[in-house]
């Protein structure tokens, strides 16, 4: 038995026609003679997913360049740090030489200030004038 309520009655009257065919083997003719079949769409279920086979000396030659490309890494990483010892090394001995020199400077400095100048002056028989600090007036005639 179909009961239909006055509500889909008048959905009916206003709906379009559905456009597509409800079998999907019914073929449609378009403008330029071809045929067009709905719901075709198929998964080819059957097939498996595999890797794609690649000869055995392929597989040989790419294992001996990634190993060979992996020698090279390690060479070169291994020269790097070679070469970061050697770097710290020639930094240290820079650093050394740096405070050899600004102590030598510091005592050289001192040899020539003042106070040695002064004691050199006075074992050679000059006068210390005291402080430059007094005030000169000249006098006029």
């Amino acid at each position: 038995m179909l009961v239909k309520t006055p509500l889909q009655e008048k959905q009916n009257k206003q709906a379009q026609p559905n456009r597509r065919p409800k079998n999907p083997n019914n073929r449609k003719k378009s403008g330029n003679g071809s045929t067009i079949r709905y719901g075709t769409k198929r998964k080819n279920k059957d097939k498996k997913l595999s890797l794609p086979s690649v000869p055995a000396w392929k597989m040989i030659i790419g294992a001996v360049v990634i190993g060979a490309l992996g020698m090279l890494y390690l060479k070169h990483v291994f020269a790097t740090q070679q070469l970061l010892t050697e770097v710290h090394q020639l930094e240290n001995e820079y650093q050394k030489a740096k405070r050899r020199h600004e102590d030598l400077r510091l005592t050289y400095d001192r040899m020539i200030g003042p106070k040695e100048i002064y004691e050199k002056a006075k074992n050679q028989g000059f006068i210390n004038g005291g402080p430059a600090d007094n005030i000169i007036t000249v006098e006029e005639e």
